[in-house]
């Protein structure tokens, strides 16, 4: 399962390796405290097997020096697009994930794309079921404010309505108030933040009691229809405006 966000952040240089890797971090933190991999086994992308576990990602809450140290001599000299980029697999199992956070120059859109896998993700595994997506999706938009975030199978892409749109998937936040008037198709309407606090933005989902599948007709057809509830409503912005 993929969660793909867009952001804007004028206070983020494209140097600024350490803030990246310390809101992914955040994330870290989350999958670990829901039961998923532990923080410890994150390390840095390498080009082998075998370089991919020379760095740890974090020392414990905070990113590892020796992780920074090697974003920073990749990047020497370099002032306009970079990446951190990290993963973690449990040993024994195919329960693992990756995170990327590209970053460009202040005001330009970057991205951030969170991958997660699990032999169980059909039957609401230990790392991907409904309630834990909402809570990482939330922290999310908390760390870096999307302008959009897809939370989808990658499957789903080519089953989205509009091509030159966003698709709902699974989950689709928008820094919008989303009203169940507006959007009765969706299986819930998630508040960011959470209740007690201003609303900034809101999770529309399309699937509440089972793990989104690109291959069930009744999942793609619910996305679908919520889709174009929000195209109507001129809700879904073009991926050339993002």
């Amino acid at each position: 399962m993929e969660i793909n966000v867009e952001f804007r952040d004028a206070t983020l240089a494209p140097t600024d390796f350490e803030i990246a890797l310390s809101r992914l971090g955040r994330i870290a933190g989350a999958i670990a405290l829901r039961g998923g991999i532990a923080k410890s086994e994150w390390h840095l992308k390498g080009y082998t097997a075998k370089e991919a576990k020379l760095y740890p990602a974090f020392d414990g809450d905070a990113p590892s020096a020796a992780a920074l140290a090697v974003i920073r001599e990749e990047f020497r000299g370099v002032t306009d697009v970079t990446s951190v980029g990290i993963w973690a697999h449990r040993e024994g199992t195919e329960i693992g994930g990756s995170m990327r956070c590209q970053i460009l120059p202040q005001g330009e859109s970057s991205s951030v794309e969170v991958s997660l896998t699990n032999r169980a993700e059909i039957t609401n595994g230990e790392l991907i079921n409904y309630d834990d997506f909402v809570y990482y999706v939330s922290l999310i938009a908390t760390e870096f404010d999307p302008i959009i975030a897809e939370i989808w199978p990658p499957e789903y892409f080519e089953k989205r309505i509009f091509d030159d749109k966003p698709g709902v998937g699974w989950m689709l936040y928008l820094p919008k108030v989303i009203t169940v008037q507006q959007v009765p198709e969706a299986r819930a309407l998630i508040a960011v933040p959470a209740a007690g606090r201003e609303q900034t933005g809101t999770i529309i989902v399309s699937v509440t009691d089972a793990v989104f599948s690109a291959d069930n007709p009744e999942h793609v057809e619910v996305a679908n229809r919520i889709e174009i509830r929000l195209v109507d409503q001129d809700l879904l912005p073009a991926y050339a405006d993002i």
